[in-house]
């Protein structure tokens, strides 16, 4: 009965785990348990506001994902390239840039009316910009960015309607 009066918008009460774990079809690894909370951490409630605090757990996991994959590879020498760089650290350094670009849009003034829409433009232009550097031999970095626009763009579109790209 304590719960039929909560305020309208007033954040839910489970902790930010537990509502990202509700997303998944299998109990969260240890990895992803502390890449979704450092990523929560980043993308709080306030930072998101009242346009995409309903899609908290959605964005927050979109990016602990790849954190929790970063450190998956890089616990491992399996992921290091002939050239002696673990791949790992191309997906940290792409999430990390993807993160980041997301929090510039966020506190963008004046505020994005789709601040969806507009990460997934700023998102698009990264990609470009990564695919004529040096460093992301092996692509995986450029992956991460596209499988964190892929989150994105499920995201924004409007119910019913699919991603044409992805088709």
């Amino acid at each position: 009965m304590f719960g039929l009066f909560r305020r309208r918008g007033a954040a839910p009460s489970r902790p930010i785990v537990d509502r990202v774990s509700d997303l998944l079809d299998r109990p969260p690894s240890t990895d992803l348990v502390a890449a979704i909370t450092a990523i929560a951490d980043r993308l709080t409630d306030a930072r998101l506001g009242p346009r995409l605090g309903s899609q908290r757990p959605q964005l927050v996991l979109a990016f602990a994902r790849q954190s929790a994959d970063a450190a998956k590879r890089m616990s491992s020498a399996h992921w290091t390239s002939d050239r002696g760089r673990n791949v790992g650290l191309d997906v940290l350094q792409a999430n990390e840039q993807a993160l980041g670009l997301f929090i510039q849009v966020l506190e963008s003034r004046p505020p994005a009316r789709r601040p969806l829409e507009a990460m997934i433009k700023a998102l698009d232009a990264l990609i470009e910009r990564r695919r004529s550097e040096p460093g992301d031999d092996d692509g995986y970095g450029l992956a991460t960015l596209h499988e964190i626009r892929r989150d994105l763009a499920l995201l924004d579109r409007p119910r019913g309607r699919p991603d044409r790209r992805y088709e």
